[in-house]
């Protein structure tokens, strides 16, 4: 399967934008599972999108450990863990969006990070994924 990821982040004034491709999994069962492993800065990390009726969550394992929950119109809190600590966040989702083919899907979120009360920036995930053709 190939996958897509982009990201804006708006923090202080500034935007940035980040995208890479990668190749990963894609599992339908009770809920949906994307599965894929990316790089942030030499640190490897597994990557698992679960999508749910009631939210998705975003789970990172590896170097660098974070659960982010996104419910649409609603704040979620997530400990972002480092070899230095856990940082305790709150997770503001905007929206939530999704489009399904038979062969794949995108999905979109938008999102205020929240730490201290204090916003740390405001974040568009992307994921745009596609079995590849056999």
């Amino acid at each position: 399967m190939n996958i897509q990821t982009k990201q804006v982040v708006k923090q202080h004034g500034n935007k940035e934008k980040f995208s890479s491709s990668t190749q990963g999994l894609w599992q339908k069962k009770n809920s949906e599972f994307i599965r894929y492993e990316e790089e942030i800065d030499e640190a490897k990390v597994q990557v698992t999108v679960k999508i749910e009726d009631t939210g998705v969550k975003v789970i990172r394992k590896g170097d660098i450990k974070m659960n982010l929950h996104f419910v649409e119109g609603e704040k979620t809190v997530t400990l972002y863990e480092i070899t230095g600590g856990r940082i305790p966040l709150t997770v503001h989702t905007h929206s939530i969006i999704q489009f399904v083919t038979a062969d794949g899907g995108k999905l979109k979120i938008h999102y205020d990070l929240i730490q201290d009360d204090e916003k740390m920036g405001t974040y568009q995930f992307e994921i745009i994924y596609k079995e590849i053709a056999k």
